[in-house]
């Protein structure tokens, strides 16, 4: 099974949780970090994947791929769906999970919504 996985406000807000849920679901499965870029960050690309890569190797959280969606990032991260046969995408922008449903019929979206202020133990 191929499982995306936003990097902000979704890893970003508790690195603990992903680190533990995604080596629990690595065994068998492909991770894909499906990130966002908009035109400020698209002229410094390599750097901004590098920022991102630091961070993820930091937390000890594991992928595949680490994959950048340029604006319009709603539908670049649904076409990001399609090409990489994503299975299943956790994400926390509605307008992300709409046009991923819209355009990757065999995706089934996870909404990510959890407060910064809980606490993960």
């Amino acid at each position: 099974m191929n499982i995306g996985i936003d990097f902000d406000n979704t890893i970003t807000e508790h690195p603990r949780l992903f680190k533990d849920l995604v080596s629990s679901l690595s065994k068998g499965n492909k991770i894909y970090i499906i990130s966002s870029c908009d035109k400020k960050k698209a002229a410094r690309l390599p750097s901004v994947c590098k920022e991102k890569a630091g961070k993820l190797a930091k937390w000890g959280i594991s992928y595949k791929e680490l994959l950048l969606a340029e604006e319009p990032i709603p539908k670049n991260k649904a076409k990001m769906c399609v090409k990489y046969k994503i299975d299943i995408m956790i994400d926390d922008d509605k307008r992300n999970i709409s046009a991923i449903k819209r355009l990757s019929k065999g995706t089934v979206c996870l909404m990510f919504s959890l407060p910064a202020r809980v606490p993960m133990r």
